[in-house]
């Protein structure tokens, strides 16, 4: 885990796929876990997660995948009336644990998944982040937040599974390469070991 303190005194973290797998593991609820993946697994801000019901779950033209619509995203350009609109990838097996969900709770097509306030949303990581410090004895897991989950999303995706910056950008509502750098990390010996054993030089 890579933890950076800002002059605010926050932090800003940067975690494995098996660091950030901790955090839904230390969950109380099945509605925490949805709301913690949402943004570690389809990379919601905290505030999208609260808009997301099952309406907004669909098949992709290829049949075998999901998107999930985010009808409501953040709009730094200020061109869209009532948030930025975009389409974001859904695990498949996500997608079942969030049917799971919905049947066991009844949850209508139009009702939200995660029916409850930001500042609570933000409490359920701040816990979960804790129980995963307790329980794995790294203490950087109380320095994360919930923006921290979708950094580790996209940083997963740009640097470790190598997916297009265009593709990132598209999935998290980015308008340009800028807005995504912050969400990079430095490389790994790892994965320069593996990127430039494929080198010609």
């Amino acid at each position: 885990m890579r933890t950076v303190r800002n002059k605010d005194g926050t932090w800003n973290v940067w975690m494995s796929r098996d660091e950030y797998r901790e955090l839904p593991r230390a969950t109380d609820t099945f509605q925490q876990e949805i709301a913690l993946r949402l943004m570690g697994d389809c990379g919601l801000r905290v505030a999208e997660v609260l808009d997301v019901t099952p309406a907004h779950i669909s098949r992709r033209s290829d049949g075998r995948h999901f998107e999930l619509e985010v009808v409501a995203g953040k709009d730094t350009t200020g061109e869209y009336r009532g948030g930025k609109h975009r389409e974001t990838w859904l695990p498949r097996e996500f997608e079942a644990q969030i049917n799971r969900y919905r049947q066991e709770k009844e949850i209508a097509d139009d009702e939200p998944l995660v029916d409850r306030a930001k500042r609570t949303v933000q409490d359920w990581v701040d816990r979960a982040a804790d129980q995963a410090a307790d329980s794995t004895g790294d203490d950087d897991y109380r320095r994360v937040s919930s923006h921290d989950l979708r950094r580790c999303w996209a940083n997963h995706l740009l640097v470790e599974e190598n997916v297009s910056p265009r593709i990132v950008m598209a999935l998290g509502g980015w308008s340009s390469y800028d807005a995504i750098e912050p969400y990079l990390a430095a490389p790994t010996e790892d994965n320069i070991n593996d990127s430039m054993a494929q080198v010609s030089l």
